[in-house]
């Protein structure tokens, strides 16, 4: 050992032990690679970096460690260079040193010599002498190895001053974001455009640069590749341009475009980068929503739709930002307008006025959604349905590629629901007799000894071993018997009648290509499609299809009834027992023409022998039959006739909420429907819990009309529907979705509020007696004023050329014109012509918790302190309304209630017709409506006890309940039309505004509301005993009429006067 060696030993000794062991370590292996002398100078520099401060020593070990294997990666000039850059790092900080000496061995092999230098000034330039930044630097040399190897230098760079931008903020945000940058950015191709995005946030928001990363991410797995360049490019527009929370605007909108086939995709980026100049909210709906507008209309249609929402955001941008969203009536329109497809809500009412004039009744119209959900028998959503009373319809039809044919086909559909109800397919009677067949029914149930079951269907179908191919072929007999009648009663309808029919021949599949029973049920089907063509059969069973086709022709007789269809279904069915369910060669099939076919009916006993003798073969062979049903008719939908029986023997039990008590006539227990319901072919069930399910559900569906929840419970159970959310369906029994007005984009928001309708809850009808008794001297005296009004009705009627009696002014004249020598006027009588009032009239009551204020309190403002945020204000109603309930005086709601009784006293007097009704709710997608009184309803002692219960409950949201009051008194048959809402105060509800708070959208909403009830025809008048009401009304009610009564006491009294003077 020389002497230098022997100094620089001592040199190291003077520092830890591990400074000596690093050295140790690696000398040889350096040595060997460098020689003699540079290993000597590599000696002495590892001294010089632990001579630089007080933990350099530190640095030093790791600049030791790491030699070893640097030497080998690359040249002595670049080591050297690679050694100042670490000795300029230590001078910096021993800390930012050790750690770029520790990333070499797995940063140089993928670093270019020449970016060496360059590396440490990158990790140099984040240090600004203190401690936090030292630490930052030594962190990025810790993640440079997952850096480099997948980014280039160039975007390294890029990366550090995002960096350092961030570390001027905050050091912890510019930490993390070297965290996520060795966990992003190896996941993503445009690694530049990312930094570039981050690099202006840090600028504009720098908060979001961590969410902007993260999100990164996702756009990569749902981006088409050859777009993501400009997508990050948009984003970073977007984000110079101001957009708040871009991570959230890439996460939704990266999830929509992965919606989007790559065409389409490129097409709607196309279009959002024409919006993000004017306005970045509008870019984001617009990306959000295109996926539900592309479903809807085709991509050209997508230019025109688009085009006009740039139109409108130009002119508007709340405007053009609501129309993006679709919370637009005018985007919702356009796009019905553009689109080939029908959806059900667009035209429920000119399907329910049409089917009303089909079946002639009344018919309620549905979505299949509206039966399916309530898990009751009835599964597909696809298929139109009846249950007997109401029509169930798909939401949408898109199978056609004009509207026109997507409508034709729809009312075809319609009409064929209809008809089984206009048609009677489901009052079969099994002992009723048929009108073109003998009756066999009665005669097979003696023979096979089958008693009568739940319904008559199911006694029916009780007769066959084979339950399922009975009901296949009762199926396609009673939809041609209906189609028949339909064809031959409403000649418009045979054109698009005849196109759907053909439509469906065409969809069956090859007749040869199934076994021959299936083949000869498919013929069954074809034949009542009307197929005019010659048929395939099985040469050996031409004889049963002669048979088949001759039935089918009978059931087809337009004087045919139901029970017709049933024997035929017997025939058929005994014909197809013959028939072995066995595949045919194709080289055994043959063509026959089977228009003039007629078929020879069997003997009853010959039926009895085979039903019987089926039977026991069924019971021989556990596996059961091999017979599948065939494919649906669609046009047909789901006929469940057993079902629609069974309902409607449930829906002769007495109504367990009817207070008079019905006699039950026609009862039916669970476990019989539990039976019923196993023994059916139209549902299947995979064990008993499920069939128990079902019929509980049945029988509540038949229950009482009373509400799911009593007053004063609270509302609805049902999910949150954010208020920044999209259009609402009524699915609900009961429920009605109707539109809001939002007056900054001064246009309607689709769908927006549902209203769940309910039958008041039942009390006692003591509270109107003892109405009625305590006001006694004010009753008497109202309905005097009220009585007053009859005389009314009849109004002398002068000058007419007959009457009752002459005119004496009339007479006078002409008794003039005669000794005048003029020709008088003949008009010289008068009658009294009966003026009578035909008046149809609704009362709107708050029943918001404000209304549980003692009356006593109302006039204290200083106690009444209501806080503004809406959702503040409503659990500050709910406590009030707690604390009101155990104190013994009258509340508003009493006041009001009480005022109702006295006026709904007087109307008996005067025979208006009137209905009484309440609101309250929370939230858009519960809007409670309770029916009190409806319009037509007579007074009983029910409506009586329904207006005791009237109790305060949640917010005020008036706009969707004048709405659907205003549909109510819109189907009434009246002259005049009167509105009284009577409200505590303004409208307020959670979320009734775009920011939540903001009162002006509830008045203006409300406003609307008003004004379509004008349009109705129909007079509104707002009573409110608010004191500051006018500050509102006067822009609620513009040039309506409206009254604010100072004190709620004098509503009992003023309530009565009112109406007089406004409906007189």
């Amino acid at each position: 050992m020389t002497n230098d060696q022997a100094q620089l030993i001592n040199e190291l000794k003077k520092h830890p032990s591990a400074l000596i062991s690093a050295y140790e370590n690696a000398v040889d292996e350096v040595s060997k690679t460098l020689g003699p002398a540079p290993t000597m100078r590599w000696a002495e520099d590892g001294v010089r970096i632990a001579q630089q401060g007080p933990r350099a020593w530190e640095a030093a070990t790791e600049y030791f460690k790491a030699s070893s294997d640097v030497v080998k990666l690359i040249g002595f000039p670049q080591f050297e260079r690679w050694v100042e850059s670490g000795i300029e790092l230590t001078v910096e900080a021993p800390v930012i040193a050790a750690a770029f000496f520790r990333a070499s061995p797995n940063v140089l092999p993928v670093l270019a010599p020449r970016h060496i230098s360059g590396w440490a000034s990158l990790g140099r330039g984040l240090s600004k002498g203190t401690w936090k930044s030292s630490s930052l630097s030594a962190r990025f040399f810790d993640v440079s190895d997952d850096l480099i190897q997948n980014v280039n230098f160039h975007e390294l760079q890029l990366f550090v001053a995002l960096v350092q931008k961030l570390a001027s903020r905050s050091y912890d945000l510019a930490a993390e974001a070297l965290v996520l940058g060795q966990k992003v950015l190896p996941t993503v191709t445009e690694r530049e455009e990312v930094i570039s995005l981050a690099t202006v946030l840090a600028e504009t928001s720098w908060r979001e640069v961590r969410g902007s990363f993260e999100a990164a991410s996702r756009v990569t797995s749902s981006v088409e590749r050859r777009l993501r360049s400009r997508y990050f490019a948009l984003a970073e527009r977007l984000a110079h341009n101001g957009l708040i929370n871009v991570s959230g605007f890439m996460i939704e909108s990266s999830q929509s475009l992965a919606q989007l086939p790559q065409e389409e995709q490129s097409q709607v980026l196309d279009r959002a980068e024409i919006l993000a100049d004017s306005s970045a909210d509008a870019v984001g709906a617009f990306l959000k929503t295109a996926p539900q507008v592309l479903e809807r209309i085709s991509p050209a249609q997508l230019e025109v739709w688009f085009n006009r929402g740039l139109e409108y955001l130009t002119d508007n941008p709340d405007a053009g930002v609501a129309y993006f969203k679709l919370e637009s009536a005018r985007a919702e329109n356009l796009i019905d307008q553009l689109s080939s497809s029908i959806e059900f809500e667009k035209v429920h009412g000119m399907l329910r006025m049409y089917s009303n004039a089909l079946a002639g009744t009344e018919v309620e119209l549905n979505t299949t959604a509206d039966i399916t959900h309530r898990n009751i028998g009835w599964l597909s959503v696809e298929l139109a349905t009846t249950d007997g009373k109401s029509v169930f319809l798909p939401p949408t039809v898109d199978t056609h590629d004009s509207k026109k044919e997507n409508f034709a086909w729809l009312k075809v559909v319609t009409t064929h629901q209809v008809g089984h109800l206009e048609f009677n397919s489901f009052k079969f009677d099994f002992d009723s007799p048929s009108a073109n067949f003998n009756n066999y029914r009665q005669g097979l149930a003696e023979g096979l000894g089958v008693i009568p079951s739940s319904t008559d269907m199911s006694s029916f179908f009780d007769l066959f071993p084979e339950r399922a191919l009975a009901a296949d072929i009762l199926s396609i007999a009673e939809g041609a018997r209906v189609d028949t009648q339909i064809i031959s009663q409403y000649q418009g309808l045979a054109s698009d009648y005849t196109n759907v029919q053909n439509e469906a021949l065409r969809k069956r599949q090859p007749i040869q290509s199934m076994p021959a029973k299936q083949a000869l049920v498919e013929m069954l089907i074809r034949l009542s499609l009307n197929e005019n063509e010659p048929v395939n059969v099985p040469a050996k069973y031409i004889d049963e299809a002669m048979q088949l086709a001759g039935l089918m022709k009978t059931v087809k007789n337009p004087s045919s009834l139901v029970e017709d269809s049933a024997e035929s279904a017997i025939r058929m069915y005994h014909t197809l027992s013959k028939v072995s369910n066995e595949l045919v060669p194709i080289n055994e099939w043959q063509t026959v023409t089977l228009n003039d076919a007629t078929f020879e009916d069997p003997s009853l006993e010959e039926v009895v022998q085979q039903l019987l003798s089926d039977s026991e073969q069924s019971q021989e062979e556990a596996s059961g039959d091999d017979y599948e049903s065939p494919d649906d008719v669609d046009y047909r939908g789901d006929f469940k006739p057993e079902m629609v029986q069974l309902l409607s023997q449930m829906r002769g039990q007495p109504d367990s909420g009817d207070e008079e008590g019905t006699e039950n006539t026609q009862g039916i227990s669970q476990a019989e429907i539990e039976q019923a319901l196993r023994d059916s072919t139209e549902i299947d069930f995979d064990d008993d819990a499920e069939v128990s399910t079902v019929a509980a559900n049945m029988m509540k569906e038949m229950g009482s009309d009373t509400p799911q929840n009593p007053a004063g419970s609270g509302y609805n159970q049902i999910p949150h529907v954010d208020e920044e959310g999209g259009p609402l369906d009524a699915l609900e029994p009961r429920s009605y979705a109707y539109d809001e007005w939002d007056f900054r984009a001064n246009d309607y928001r689709p769908r927006w509020c549902i209203v769940q309708e309910r039958i008041g809850v039942s009390g006692e009808t003591a509270f109107y007696n003892e109405t009625l008794h305590s006001y006694a001297g004010l009753v008497d005296q109202i309905r005097r004023q009220f009585e007053s009004v009859r005389p009314e009705m009849y109004r002398k009627v002068k000058r007419l050329p007959e009457g009752e009696d002459v005119d004496i002014d009339a007479g006078i004249e002409a008794l003039i014109d005669l000794r005048n020598r003029m020709t008088p006027d003949e008009r010289i009588y008068w009658r009294r012509n009966k003026d009578e009032r035909d008046v149809g009239v609704v009362f709107l009551l708050d029943m918001s918790a404000s209304t549980a204020e003692a009356v006593e309190e109302n006039t204290k403002e200083s106690e009444w302190n209501a806080p503004g945020d809406p959702v503040a204000y409503t659990a500050w109603l709910r406590a009030r309304r707690g604390e009101t309930a155990r104190r013994p005086y009258k509340r508003i709601i009493d006041v009001e209630k009480e005022s109702m009784v006295l006026l709904m006293d007087a109307l008996e007097a005067i025979g208006d017709r009137y209905g009484v009704y309440g609101f309250s709710g929370f939230g858009r997608e519960n809007v409670e409506f309770y029916v009190i009184k409806e319009v037509d309803e007579q007074l009983t002692d029910r409506v009586k006890r329904r207006l005791d219960k009237v109790a305060p409950l949640h917010a005020t949201r008036m706009g969707p309940a004048i709405r659907h009051a205003s549909t109510k008194l819109s189907k009434i048959d009246a002259k005049t039309k009167f509105m009284f809402v009577i409200s505590d105060g303004r409208p307020q509800d959670r979320g009734y505004s775009r920011e939540g708070v903001e009162k002006e959208y509830a008045v203006q909403d409300t406003r609307m509301a008003l004004m379509e009830a004008r349009q109705l025809d129909i007079t509104p008048f707002c009573l409110t005993v608010d004191r500051n009401g006018h500050d509102y009304l006067r822009t609620m009610t513009g040039d309506l009429n409206y009254e604010v009564l100072p004190d709620i006491m004098d509503l009992p009294r003023r309530l009565p006067q009112l109406y007089k003077k406004i409906t007189l």
